[in-house]
């Protein structure tokens, strides 16, 4: 295991049967990879097999990395990324954690309380590269696909798409069940990155295991520190947007959808193709939008 700590002004840890605690000050992968934060030299333990991923308003969602054992909450196999509650079961190989945090009420609280308030001045605004992603006929592949395997093949994708994602700089900000949201800040990222991103993910796609539909838009969007946890939280109208994108995606049978926005940097690497002009459920007007050829 790594080291543990005890602070005790914590405001979420996983703590083991003897009583020590690891803290969760932000995300925390597990695994039995040198590399994880948490490493467990347990041979039923994958390298990297699970992620405590922190996302905006004081969420913990535990993800399970497509391991061939499985990682365990509350007894049943995670299928789907999904949020900690207090007093949660996790077992992971032969390694039992409960998760634990400050002000729990039973496993009904699920707020973890704020030590950092995010206020205008701890709040920048940027420019930033947003991709949405989601699987195609999850209900379906659900009902056709062993759990064990459906488990498996959910977290390898979320795995390959982490590791990409973030071998072009961006980061993943959400875990949604069967998709995630990724940004990358235009300040930290070349157009080489990006489309290196791009390019990587379309590869995946191509794969379908499991089929997936991606959108990419460019906006600004605001910044700032979710409570306590130490990572990056995105608002603003940019982000419903992108969201919006998704649905119309989904709608139009669509593998993939630029925004307007984002085609003006993109076409000088990527051939694009018009997608026509459509209206977004709460935003005025037409937008015009375009897809790879």
């Amino acid at each position: 295991m790594g080291v543990l700590d005890r602070d005790e002004s914590m405001a979420a840890w996983l703590e083991k049967p003897d009583g020590s605690r690891v803290p969760l000050s932000g995300s925390l992968s597990i695994g039995r990879h040198a590399a994880c934060q948490v490493v467990i030299a347990d041979d039923r333990v994958s390298r990297h097999h699970a992620l405590i991923h922190a996302q905006s308003k004081g969420e913990l969602l535990l993800v399970d990395l497509g391991s061939r054992n499985g990682t365990y909450l509350n007894d049943r196999r995670v299928q789907h990324p999904i949020r900690l509650r207090n007093g949660d079961r996790l077992l992971i190989g032969g390694a039992l954690f409960i998760y634990r945090q400050s002000g729990g009420a039973g496993r009904g609280g699920t707020t973890i309380r704020s030590t950092r308030s995010t206020t205008p001045d701890n709040l920048r605004s940027a420019e930033c590269w947003l991709l949405v992603a989601d699987v195609v006929g999850s209900t379906q592949l659900l009902r056709t696909t062993p759990p064990d395997d459906m488990a498996m093949l959910m977290g390898q994708w979320f795995l390959q798409s982490k590791q990409l994602v973030e071998a072009a700089g961006g980061t993943m900000n959400k875990y949604l069940g069967d998709g995630f949201l990724a940004f990358w800040p235009v300040e930290t990222v070349s157009l080489e990155g990006i489309s290196k991103g791009v390019d990587a993910l379309r590869k995946l796609q191509e794969a379908a295991q499991p089929p997936f539909r991606f959108v990419l838009h460019r906006g600004m969007v605001s910044l700032g520190g979710a409570a306590s946890l130490g990572e990056e939280a995105l608002t603003g109208l940019e982000l419903p947007f992108v969201f919006r994108m998704e649905e119309l995606a989904s709608a139009l049978g669509e593998a993939s959808l630029v925004s307007a926005a984002a085609s003006l940097s993109l076409k000088e690497g990527f051939p694009l193709g018009t997608a026509g002009e459509h209206t977004l459920h709460g935003f005025d007007g037409k937008f015009q939008f375009f897809r790879f050829c």
